[in-house]
C-alpha cells in the first residue's frame, strides 16, 4: 500500500510533468519548406534558422523536396498544415501551385510567411527578403559589365521556370541590359531540372555556339557547379567571365582555380536567421518597425509595409580575394 508521502511525491512529479508537458506546447512551431532540400545555400538557412530558434525559444524543423519540384514542395507544406504548425514559411518553386494551399492553410488559422522567394498574388502574409530583386539583377550584371565589356555576349541559365524570384532577377538583368548596356547581348536563357549535369550541358553549348561568349550568369546556385565545370572541360579558366548567385562554399574552388570568377549573394544563414525572428513575430501579433533591431544578427534590416517585405540588406560580391573569408 502506498504512503501519503509516496502518493505525495508522486503527485507533484505528475504536476511538474504536466508543467513540462504545457511549456513545451507553448513553443512557436516554426517550419520552413526550401525549394530543394540538402544543398549547401538552405542547409546554411537552416543553420541560421537553428539558431534563431534557440535564441527565441522556437520549435523549428525544415523539409524541401529532393529537387525542385513543385508538387512534392505542395505534399511537404500540406503535411506541415495538417501537423498544426503555427508558421509555415516557404521558398516556391511554383507560385500557382501554391496558392490554393496558402489559402486553405490561411483559413486553417496557420501563419504563412514567404522567405528566400515570394509568391506574388497569394496570400502569404508578407516575404522574407534576402535583397531586392532589381539591385541583386543589376548587381550581378554590373559586375559582369567591368570584366567583360558593355557590348558582351552573355548566356544565362535558371532553375526551373517556373521560380518567380528568379525570373525576377532575369527581368531586372534584362532591364538593366536594355536601360545601360543597349549593345550588350544575352544569346540565350535556359533552364535546367535542378541539376549541374543540366546546366554543365547548356554552358557548353553556349560556348560551343558563341565562341566569343564574353559571359555566363547562373540565376540558381543548383547551376554554378555546372558552369564551373563546363569552363573547365573546355579549358577556359580565365578566359570567359562567369559568375551567378551562389554561395561561397558552392563555387569557392571554381573561384580559386578562376573558372568561376565571382558570386553575388548575401547570407543564407542570416536570412535563415530573420525567418525564424519573423516568424516568431507574427505568431506572436507583434508588428515590426521600420528598422526592426534583430537580437543576434548584425545586419541592417528593413521593413517595407507597401510590399509587406522584410528586407535583410544590400547584395554581396565574393570574389578570389573574399571568398575564404566566409563559410556557407
Amino acid at each position: 500500500m502506498k504512503s501519503a508521502f509516496t502518493t505525495f511525491t508522486m503527485g507533484l512529479l505528475a504536476a511538474a510533468a504536466f508543467a513540462t508537458g504545457a511549456l513545451a506546447q507553448e513553443k512557436t512551431r516554426v517550419a520552413f519548406v526550401p525549394q530543394i532540400q540538402g544543398i549547401p545555400y538552405y542547409v546554411a538557412m537552416e543553420q541560421g534558422a537553428a539558431k534563431a530558434a534557440a535564441a527565441f525559444d522556437v520549435d523549428y524543423t525544415q523539409q524541401g523536396p529532393t529537387s525542385t519540384n513543385s508538387a512534392d514542395q505542395l505534399r511537404i507544406f500540406e503535411s506541415f498544415v495538417n501537423q498544426g504548425v503555427d508558421v509555415i514559411g516557404v521558398s516556391p518553386v511554383d507560385v500557382e501551385t501554391l496558392k490554393p494551399a496558402i489559402a486553405k492553410a490561411r483559413a486553417a488559422g496557420v501563419h504563412v510567411i514567404t522567405s528566400d522567394a515570394d509568391a506574388a498574388g497569394s496570400e502569404r502574409e508578407f516575404y522574407v527578403a534576402q535583397a531586392l530583386d532589381r539591385d541583386l539583377g543589376y548587381t550581378i550584371l554590373d559586375e559582369m559589365v567591368k570584366r567583360t565589356s558593355p557590348n558582351a555576349k552573355i548566356a544565362i541559365i535558371s532553375d526551373a521556370p517556373t521560380i518567380a524570384s528568379l525570373n525576377a532577377w532575369i527581368a531586372a538583368i534584362r532591364e538593366r541590359a536594355e536601360t545601360q548596356y543597349p549593345e550588350l547581348e544575352i544569346v540565350s536563357v535556359d533552364h535546367t531540372d535542378g541539376t549541374a549535369a543540366r546546366a554543365f550541358q547548356f554552358a557548353t553549348d553556349a560556348m560551343t555556339r558563341n565562341p566569343d561568349l564574353g559571359g555566363i550568369i547562373g540565376i540558381a546556385s543548383t547551376t554554378c557547379p555546372g558552369i564551373g565545370q563546363a569552363v573547365e572541360a573546355a579549358g577556359r579558366q580565365g578566359q570567359i567571365v562567369t559568375t551567378g548567385f551562389c554561395s561561397p562554399n558552392t563555387v569557392k574552388d571554381y573561384v580559386l582555380s578562376d573558372a568561376m570568377t565571382y558570386s553575388v549573394l548575401w547570407n543564407p544563414a542570416d536570412l535563415g536567421y530573420l525567418t525564424v525572428w519573423a516568424g516568431k513575430q507574427v505568431a506572436d501579433g507583434k508588428p515590426f518597425e521600420a528598422e526592426p533591431s534583430v537580437e543576434g544578427l548584425d545586419a541592417k534590416v528593413r521593413w517595407m509595409p507597401d510590399e509587406k517585405t522584410l528586407l535583410l540588406g544590400a547584395p554581396a560580391v565574393f570574389t578570389k580575394e573574399n571568398i575564404e573569408q566566409f563559410d556557407f
